[in-house]
Parts: C-alpha cells; structure tokens; sequence
C-alpha cells in the first residue's frame, strides 16, 4: 500500500505487531544504572521520573546522558534526591553520583555513601 505521494504507507500498529510477534524491540525507556564503587555516573541531567517499585514503593529517578551518548535511569535514595533538590538540579546540568562504598552509621546501621556534585549550566 501506498500513501497518496507514492511513498509506501506506514503501519502505525508496526511496533506492536513486533512485540506480539516476540520480537526483541528496542524499549524507548533508559537502562537503569547500577549503582557500584568505581562506576561513577556523570553526563547531563536529561529529565526527572518516577516510578511504583512493587517491593520499595514509589521511586524518584533521574535520567542522565553519558558522555557516550546513552541515556540511564539512576534510582534516587533519600540522599540523593534531597541533594539534588538543594542543589537545585535542573535539566541542563552537569552530574556525578559516585558510590564511595558501605558506611556504619551512629546506631550502628550500615548505609551507602555517595559523592553529589551538581554543576550548574545556566
């Protein structure tokens, strides 16, 4: 078939035929990146989401382009959320989240350290 310009007419169920078919397709949402010491995450802010973690509840993210050009999701902790809301981390700006490792907090319970760095673009 062929739209009125001859050019061949596009399937807009295409992408959910594939997906019924089995077919592997690419998801237009980004990995999640895995927090891990020595693998920090720094690229631009790209947006903020959230979603509903059946086990954790709802869950604040941020969606960050990598020098490579990938697009990752981070999971935010308390920590990491309440940091980027007082550095007021906006679309545009510079990251790093940077696990440092285990910590033993003053009661005794252990907690992941994390490095925060917001520059800012604007």
């Amino acid at each position: 078939m062929f739209d009125n310009d001859n050019t061949p007419k596009k399937d807009k169920f295409a992408h959910l035929k594939a997906i019924a078919a089995g077919e592997s397709v690419a998801s237009s949402l980004p990995e999640i990146w895995k927090h891990e010491v020595g693998n920090p995450l720094i690229g631009t802010i790209k947006g903020f989401s959230s979603f509903d973690h059946d086990r954790y509840g709802p869950q604040e993210t941020v969606i960050v382009e990598q020098e490579s050009g990938e697009q990752v999701s981070a999971i935010l902790n308390s920590y990491l959320s309440n940091g980027m809301q007082m550095k007021h981390a906006e679309v545009g700006d510079l990251v790093l989240i940077q696990l440092l490792g285990k910590e033993k907090g003053t009661n005794g319970s252990t907690f992941n350290k994390f490095n925060l760095v917001v520059e800012k673009t604007q």
